[in-house]
């Protein structure tokens, strides 16, 4: 086996001043590097305690449906945990991202609410109970 020691998500956003915002000014990811090379830009963030979930189709079609009330077919989507629903969805509104659905509560007991960040990403909010 190969344990990994380190794993990395990259992904490309059509507005990355928008995105930049949220996960730096708005969640207060540290920045660990700024790259700009030939015209372009990227940053790496040190991201706090995170899991990784994997699912099939069914099971994410089946989060779709609870958090929206719809099955959305999303393939890639960012969950963030925060201490305070409404204002973190108010902060990521601000800083341009669009309500997919209201607040629910999970079945698992979270208080969840889905949004669609500029440069097609979507993200959850949730507050654990």
């Amino acid at each position: 086996m190969s344990a990994a020691r380190e794993l990395r998500f990259a992904f490309v956003v059509d507005d990355y001043d928008a995105a930049l915002r949220v996960f730096r000014d708005v969640f207060g990811l540290e920045t660990i590097e700024e790259l700009e090379r030939q015209g372009g830009r990227g940053v790496i963030f040190r991201v706090p305690e995170a899991t990784f979930e994997l699912f099939d189709v069914t099971h994410g079609d089946l989060v779709d449906e609870i958090e929206t009330g719809r099955p959305l077919g999303v393939r890639v989507r960012i969950a963030v945990r925060v201490d305070d629903l409404e204002e973190a969805s108010a902060a990521v509104r601000a800083a341009g991202a669009q309500v997919v659905a209201a607040p629910v509560d999970t079945p698992w007991g979270d208080r969840n609410q889905r949004l669609d960040l500029p440069g097609a990403m979507q993200l959850t909010l949730f507050r654990a109970p």
